[in-house]
């Protein structure tokens, strides 16, 4: 971009030539020439903050549709059911946290029940962090089926049943592992008897139940009993939030783009008029010649490009000047 001193030097030397003439309506050649420089810039802007809104607008559009698709399908089911929103006691992370807090805590016990198999520390840690996940899953699945029992009444206390009879049943082969360590541990010394180490071992086996107890209650208080109204109102609320993220990284940019674009244009307009005011202040007849009364458009050019990017949502359009004329 010229500087203005570089603009007064132009807009002298071409007064004292008569340039650009009085009745000539093109642009001389310096404001050619400056022009052709701020569209230069104007483009290699365009061309970094481009693709960027292209690739957000790619990611935006079918998240769009799926949002349209899906909140359909959800004043359906709400206008079906009568409620709008799901009826829980514990929010979803509230409901992680607890789990995860589960799953820690199972893991110590389980570990110090399968160091009976002499497996290596990893191993052990292995197994029991998968019985200490499977406890807590468990409880999820019996938690559910409680929440949403249906009819008839058979169906669903059958897989209850058969899931509290093998999570019991593997607890209570777990405590038995863990009495027999425990025992080994006693003939060692570690403890003080075999009776003792039975007392621990049940001890156990009764802080197993309790959290798969505990779970379950977490399960069934953080679960609704219209399992499509919670499928429909956590995925609405997910592609909500993720098109909102989407829409603020969009304008970011784009407000960043418009600032750049605004700031060429301003600066290309404050040189052109030092040079038209200069120029006709030096020229002897100081008339305005016909071509200053024409004014500049930056971005003219980029017309024959996409000339409009949208960004729509169910709240917002917003609307890319990429490549829409400065005027």
């Amino acid at each position: 971009m010229y500087s203005k001193a570089k603009a007064k030097q132009n807009a002298i030397k071409d007064a004292k030539n008569n340039l650009p003439g009085r009745d000539d309506p093109n642009f001389s050649q310096f404001e050619q020439e400056l022009m052709a420089m701020a569209r230069n810039e104007a483009r290699q802007v365009t061309s970094v903050c481009g693709p960027k809104l292209e690739v957000l607008n790619g990611k935006h559009k079918p998240m769009l549709k799926d949002y349209e698709r899906i909140s359909k399908d959800y004043d359906e089911h709400t206008a079906k059911i009568g409620r709008s929103e799901p009826s829980v006691e514990l929010t979803r992370w509230k409901y992680y946290a607890l789990m995860l807090l589960f799953v820690l805590s199972e893991i110590p016990m389980n570990s110090l029940a399968f160091s009976v198999f002499g497996e290596s520390q990893i191993f052990t840690w292995i197994m029991a962090v998968g019985v200490a996940v499977a406890i807590p899953w468990i409880a999820h699945a019996v938690g559910i089926l409680f929440k949403r029992w249906s009819v008839p009444w058979w169906k669903n206390a059958i897989g209850t049943g058969v899931l509290l009879i093998l999570t019991v049943g593997g607890l209570i082969a777990i405590g038995y592992v863990r009495v027999q360590y425990l025992g080994d541990l006693s003939t060692a010394g570690a403890v003080s008897s075999v009776g003792s180490s039975k007392f621990i071992g049940a001890a156990f086996v009764g802080l197993n139940l309790v959290i798969l107890a505990a779970a379950t209650l977490c399960s069934y208080f953080a679960h609704d009993t219209d399992s499509k109204l919670e499928h429909l109102h956590r995925r609405t609320n997910q592609l909500n939030r993720a098109m909102r993220t989407i829409e603020a990284k969009y304008r970011k940019i784009l407000t960043k783009q418009q600032q750049k674009l605004q700031r060429i244009q301003q600066q290309t307009q404050e040189v052109i008029y030092h040079y038209r005011k200069i120029n006709q202040r030096v020229r002897l007849d100081h008339e305005k010649p016909k071509s200053f009364e024409r004014e500049h458009e930056l971005g003219v050019e980029f017309e024959k490009e996409d000339e409009r990017r949208k960004l729509e949502t169910e709240t917002t359009r917003l609307q890319v000047v990429t490549n829409k004329p400065l005027s």
